[in-house]
């Protein structure tokens, strides 16, 4: 449950849970984000070029292009889809999913698909390493890998092309799987949503509060900064436990219900503020594609093996989701 902000001695770290603390924090420019083990933050001048990182991959993906990438993706989903089997099992983020997003990643970007192909390897253990903060091995494999992957994209078009790919062909299907468990489990919101597609924008926002993977984002103060009551002072740490405040009962009623229709403004699975997600659009454009997809021709399988996670303190997601084709 959401608490009042605290200081955790032991830890020697803000704590920040309720939604509005969590918002405040999030709009503020003198908090800025380091990694959770407190490397960073960058000096003025990494600073400033990461603002104008951001501003030129914000500028590439504008309201227009993402459009046109709509109307070219939304049948490809449906062609992979359709080609997927009606007398066996489907996994559908192996076999649907996860070809999917690699063609979009590679349309993004600004690469080939067989480059793209090749370059998903990389991208899977960089994603292992974030998933798994804790894990030393999985760190220092993730950077090597990160060096590869930066070289592949050293003449891109796009800013930040590797960390974009990666979001494409690995977050995206994970976020994916973790929405449809949910969507899986509750039938009734399932055929509500493919009755009714004109809901997909709701019930987008919704499996992203419920399912997003980000749970914990980190900020250092760079300056004293005063909080309601609170006062954070320069170079403290702060930590922002974004799950906790995506179910804060005084935003949302009801917090741990699915509700497609929900009204409740706000979540934070693709932050907020100067620092949130840059391809937040673009995420959204593609879950409701492929979840429009998904509920309109396949439905839940039955006698499937117990779900498997991989990840771990930053985030998990199922090994595989098992559905059926629908033939009515």
């Amino acid at each position: 449950m959401p608490q009042d902000p605290y200081f955790d001695a032991d830890l020697r770290v803000w704590v920040l849970s309720r939604f509005s603390d969590v918002a405040t924090a999030l709009h503020e420019s003198q908090l800025w984000p380091v990694a959770a083990d407190g490397e960073g933050p960058p000096d003025v001048t990494g600073r400033a070029a990461q603002a104008m990182n951001r501003s030129e991959v914000l500028a590439a993906l504008h309201g227009s292009k993402i459009a046109e990438w709509k109307l070219e993706f939304a049948p490809a989903a449906e062609k992979i889809a359709e080609a997927l089997p009606y007398d066996r099992i489907v996994d559908v983020l192996a076999e649907f999913v996860r070809p999917w997003s690699t063609l979009l990643a590679a349309r993004v970007v600004g690469i080939d698909v067989g480059k793209a192909r090749d370059l998903i390897p990389l991208a899977a253990r960089v994603t292992a390493s974030t998933a798994d903060p804790d894990n030393a091995v999985l760190k220092a494999d993730a950077e090597a890998a990160g060096v590869e992957l930066d070289k592949a994209f050293v003449n891109s078009r796009l800013p930040m092309a590797g960390p974009a790919f990666i979001a494409l062909s690995q977050t995206l299907p994970c976020l994916l799987g973790n929405a449809w468990m949910i969507l899986l489990n509750h039938p009734e919101d399932t055929e509500q949503l493919r009755a009714n597609p004109e809901l997909l924008p709701k019930a987008v926002d919704e499996l992203l509060r419920l399912a997003g993977l980000a749970h914990t984002v980190h900020r250092q103060a760079m300056a004293d900064v005063t909080l309601g009551e609170i006062v954070i002072e320069r170079g403290q740490p702060v930590k922002l436990l974004l799950e906790t405040a995506n179910h804060d009962p005084e935003q949302f009623a009801e917090p741990d219900r699915l509700d497609l229709s929900r009204r409740a403004g706000g979540h934070f699975a693709l932050g907020a503020g100067e620092h949130s997600c840059v391809a937040a659009a673009l995420i959204r454009m593609a879950m409701a594609i492929a979840t429009g997809v998904f509920v309109a021709k396949f439905a839940a399988a039955e006698g499937t093996d117990p779900v498997e996670w991989l990840g771990g303190s930053g985030f998990c997601w199922p090994v595989a989701v098992y559905a059926r084709r629908r033939n009515d």
